[in-house]
């Protein structure tokens, strides 16, 4: 028998390329993702909008991770900044 997969979701998540991203291994229902765009969005899956567009960085983000309870991200840019994002506050740290 032939494993399937199967495709949940599909949507554009940046004006350009998504350089990177990671899934919350908390909840496994919120998505983060770093673009071209210089921005890090913040998406629940099976959403078709995120909840969240973070700016800030002034070149591509290549990087970004959530803490483990899912409250702050962490996003690395192509020219070496790396930025801490509290999403309850929706800010740069």
């Amino acid at each position: 028998m032939a494993n399937r997969s199967y495709k949940i979701q599909e949507f554009v998540a940046h004006a350009s390329n998504v350089n990177c991203l990671n899934i919350g291994k908390k909840s496994t229902r919120l998505l983060v993702t770093g673009g071209e765009d210089q921005k890090v969005n913040l998406w629940a899956i099976g959403k078709p909008n995120s909840l969240l567009s973070l700016s800030g960085h002034t070149s591509p983000v290549e990087s970004v991770t959530f803490d483990s309870v899912e409250v702050l991200v962490v996003s690395g840019a192509s020219f070496g900044v790396i930025k801490l994002w509290d999403l309850e506050e929706a800010k740069s740290e």
